[in-house]
């Protein structure tokens, strides 16, 4: 394994926790069969880290998942600071 790939599959590692036991808006994660139902976020976080997006852009997404796609009612101070901790992942 290459050291590129150990970084991109550490970032992924790194954003699924947050994902999970930060973000949550389904409040499923006490629930081990439930451990991917965020998975289909991955790719498009991880994109977005990568890609150095702001924090802002990253909000968006996050809000528009939570708001739009699982059809909850977030609380913006929340997915501002889970926004944070996913901009923290960027590489300097």
């Amino acid at each position: 394994m290459d050291a590129e790939h150990t970084r991109d599959a550490t970032l992924l590692h790194a954003i699924h926790k947050i994902l999970l036991k930060e973000w949550d808006p389904l409040r499923i994660r006490h629930i081990p069969t439930m451990r991917d139902e965020y998975d289909d976020y991955l790719p498009n976080i991880f994109k977005l880290i990568q890609d150095k997006s702001s924090e802002t852009e990253i909000f968006d997404y996050l809000w528009w998942v939570e708001h739009k796609v699982l059809e909850k009612v977030g609380k913006k101070d929340h997915t501002l600071r889970i926004a944070a901790l996913l901009k923290s992942l960027q590489k300097k």
